[in-house]
This record gives C-alpha cells, structure tokens and sequence, in this order.
C-alpha cells in the first residue's frame, strides 16, 4: 500500500512545534500516512525565495497521495510554490486562515506579489478546502474567503478560533483532524 505524504507549511513567526501542529501529527499519523512539518527559514523575517528554496529541498516525492496543509503565510507561500513547479497530481489542499493578492501584515506583501497560476492551482486537485474563523484577529476571514474564491474551494467559516494558534491557547484542531480523517479514509 502507498504511503499518504502529508506536508504542513507553517507561517509567520512559527515553527513545527507551534500551535496545532505537534497535536495534529500525533493524532493523524499511522503506518501509511508520514507527515512532515516543514521548518521554515527565517520565520520571523521571511523572505519568499528562502522559503520557495526551502519547500525545494525538502518537499519530495509529490504524487497522488501527497496532501498540503498551509496556515496563514504558508498558504501563499504553498500557492507560490505549487504554482512554480510543474507537479502533477496531488491528492489535497488544505488552506488554514491564509491570504493572496494582498496581506493585512506589510511585512507579508512580497509573498502577495506574484501571480499564481490560479487555473493549474484548481487542476491540481478536486479537493481543495479553505478554513477560517468569524474572529481572526491576524487575517480577517475574508482574505480567506477571496483565497477560497480564487482558487474555487470549499470555503469554512468556524464561528471560533481565531488565527488557530497557541497563543490564543488553539493547540488542537479537530475540525481539520477530522476532515483529514474522513479524506484518507475515502
């Protein structure tokens, strides 16, 4: 049996052991699912290149199985680096309190700076969902919203859980658990 590849692209001022992620990974990972946490250069100055460099090195063996999670810059940052490389098939995107076009955060905007590819983004992969919350605080959901639209995803608007990190004591995320779940399940 196949193995699933899950790779999960933090954001800003994060790391792999921020947040939701360490609680996602135990609760997700089985014989045939490895998850990756990418730990992402420079996370509190990011710069695009760096980080498209990074996904470069680290990101392999992209098929059918392979699932991208993005939070918050890593969704854009994911777009950008999904958009650059001609990949195949993969088997889900999933986009957690994320932005494109524009960044509520000016330190952001290079990331937002380039066109994304958005007709190979929707060929990519029939599953592509796009999660946020009524009270994001960083990224207000209608960013979220517009990433969504661009790319013609499920649209999930949580009534809490603000920008879903730690320091607003978001260490578990079982809507994203589950959803993941019923995926590989399917």
């Amino acid at each position: 049996m196949k193995k699933h590849k899950i790779y999960l692209i933090h954001g800003y001022t994060a790391s792999p052991d921020s947040n939701w992620f360490q609680d996602f990974k135990k609760n997700v990972a089985k014989e045939n699912i490895e998850i990756s946490i990418l730990k992402m250069p420079n996370s509190q100055s990011p710069k695009l290149n760096e980080w498209i460099d990074y996904m470069e090195k680290f990101v392999k063996e992209i098929d059918e199985q392979t699932i991208f999670i993005g939070h918050s810059l890593g969704c854009v940052t994911l777009l950008n680096f999904l958009s650059t490389f001609n990949i195949p098939k993969i088997s889900a995107l999933f986009l957690v309190s994320g932005f494109v076009e524009s960044s509520p955060i000016p330190a952001l905007t290079e990331f937002v700076r380039p066109r994304l590819n958005y007709n190979y983004l929707k060929q990519l992969t029939s599953t592509r969902i796009v999660i946020s919350a009524v009270d994001d605080d960083i990224i207000p959901y209608e960013y979220s919203k517009t990433m969504a639209e661009r790319i013609d995803a499920k649209f999930t608007l949580l009534t809490e859980g603000k920008h879903f990190i730690d320091r607003d004591n978001f260490t578990e995320f079982p809507f994203l658990i589950k959803e993941i779940k019923k995926l590989l399940n399917d």
